[in-house]
């Protein structure tokens, strides 16, 4: 039997959650899959449960790399270890539920090539994998049959967990992979609908993790984590992430007056009402911390433990 799909896991000092992630790929009801793990430098557990876990399940590939390289070189080089028909990015904190592989290649074959990759609707968990939140993801329009709706559709939804989907080799090849952008799953996912449409694969069988250590939460400061030994506040992160849209746009493979509609629907539905985003870049180059990111910390973390809190009553 040809495997298909490879799971690839980019990991950092994830211990904590890790061992719940790698074990729900390993327990996926297509026993044919490969598993990737890159770990990029972790001083902690990591590389124990890895070799672990690698000598237990020979679908499992683990591989060290002593210097911390950064998250988005992690991202790419999994991608980049992959050898299959079919890929999924695997969060070293996220769980995906049985039936999820099935699912999604399943959706995958039915809907043909048109679809560049699939992805089932999606709950959000705590750092106690309690879940609080279910998105609104069942009537996104990602299967529109126009880019420029597609596109559209996604950036106002701002909906970026599909790009931990299952997604087709070939498509993926078709966009610049992975940039060093703070967007850069937004700017991915931009490229991937460009070449084909998402399908929706049926059931909830994705838990994204929230918790307060993760990057998205973390501000301007976060890009360092992109660009590893860089200045946070003077690299324009926000910006550049509207750039890369529209240069995404540019590099995709369709016809000119579809990349003149997709650019057009990119201020409307993602730059425009982000504006206040630049003006926090400039105030951060200047070196004026506007406490976004930390606020958006404080948030999510309120709305984490009223969740909780309700659940135990």
């Amino acid at each position: 039997m040809t495997t298909r799909l490879t799971f690839g896991i980019p990991v950092y000092n994830g211990e904590r959650y890790l061992p719940e992630a790698l074990r729900s790929v390993q327990d996926q009801e297509l026993a044919d899959i490969r598993i990737v793990i890159s770990d990029n430098g972790s001083i902690d557990g990591t590389q124990a449960i890895c070799r672990a876990a690698a000598a237990d399940d020979p679908r499992i590939e683990y591989h060290r790399y002593d210097e911390n390289r950064g998250g988005i070189w992690n991202y790419r080089h999994v991608m980049e270890l992959s050898q299959t028909e079919l890929f999924s990015w695997m969060a070293a904190d996220d769980v995906k539920l049985p039936g999820f592989a099935g699912a999604c290649i399943a959706a995958l074959d039915a809907a043909g090539p048109e679809a560049a990759f699939a992805c089932p609707r999606t709950r959000l968990i705590n750092a106690d994998g309690i879940i609080y939140e279910d998105l609104n993801d069942l009537h996104m329009g990602l299967d529109a049959p126009t880019p420029h709706e597609r596109v559209r559709n996604m950036l106002r939804a701002q909906a970026s967990h599909p790009m931990y989907g299952v997604i087709r080799a070939d498509s993926l090849a078709r966009t610049r992979g992975v940039l060093s952008v703070l967007g850069d799953d937004m700017v991915l996912l931009v490229e991937l609908l460009c070449a084909g449409k998402m399908v929706l694969a049926p059931g909830q069988l994705l838990l994204q993790r929230r918790h307060d250590e993760q990057v998205s939460v973390q501000g301007s400061g976060s890009s360092t984590w992109f660009a590893t030994g860089k200045r946070g506040n003077r690299s324009f992160a926000e910006t550049r992430t509207d750039i890369e849209l529209y240069r995404g746009v540019a590099h995709a493979g369709i016809p000119y007056a579809e990349k003149v509609r997709t650019w057009n629907a990119l201020g409307p539905s993602w730059v425009f009402p982000r504006w206040r985003a630049v003006v926090r870049d400039v105030l951060n180059a200047v070196g004026i911390e506007p406490n976004g990111g930390r606020l958006r910390a404080q948030q999510q973390a309120q709305t984490r433990a009223a969740a909780t809190a309700n659940q135990g009553q």
